[in-house]
């Protein structure tokens, strides 16, 4: 019987259309007035804020975040001056990147076949909720890590487990010209 084995792909994509945003989120609330009074009150504290409404089943909360900000040093000013202003700001990132998959992989149940994607993200901290497109439409999702490793990855790759059926399991998608890493389920 063949035993699974994790093995790792480079990705082709050209990533002209990477992006990543860094937002601080100061609250939420669930009345939408509640939120625009946060929005003024940080505007008049000349931060730049917007409401981004999220809904889960038949509630809806509204997401105060102040940026975006791409410049690492702006952001940690930012951050600064939100804490002396009595706000707990907590990182949030938003971000996408093209990317090659050149063999079928299985993402959280859902099969993908080999192809272009765009892999978009939104994470506070080191938690990621993920997105797989394919010609703008969404064919995966998945709650993933961030790690920080100690090696700069040179190019864009992802691991996979092949299982004993010859499927793949996603495990990690490698970032290149990043130390990071987007880690799925238990890739130990």
């Amino acid at each position: 019987m063949n035993q699974p084995r994790v093995e790792t792909e480079s990705s082709t994509a050209e990533n002209a259309r990477s992006t990543s945003e860094l937002y601080f989120e100061v609250g939420k609330f669930k009345n939408q007035s509640q939120a625009h009074i946060e929005i003024d009150k940080l505007s008049q504290l000349g931060f730049p804020a917007t409401a981004v409404q999220k809904g889960f089943l038949w509630t809806n909360s509204y997401h105060i975040l102040v940026g975006p900000y791409s410049d690492e040093e702006r952001a940690k000013t930012t951050h600064q001056n939100l804490v002396s202003s009595g706000f707990k700001p907590r990182p949030f990132e938003r971000g996408s990147r093209a990317f090659t998959l050149g063999s079928p992989v299985t993402l959280n149940g859902t099969r993908t076949p080999a192809g272009d994607y765009i892999i978009s993200w939104e994470s506070s901290l080191d938690d990621a909720s993920v997105k797989l497109l394919h010609n703008d439409f969404v064919v995966a999702r998945a709650d993933g890590k961030w790690v920080k490793r100690d090696v700069k990855y040179q190019r864009d790759a992802y691991v996979y487990r092949r299982n004993a059926d010859g499927s793949r399991t996603l495990l990690e998608i490698r970032f290149g010209g990043t130390y990071q890493a987007l880690l799925f389920g238990k890739s130990s």
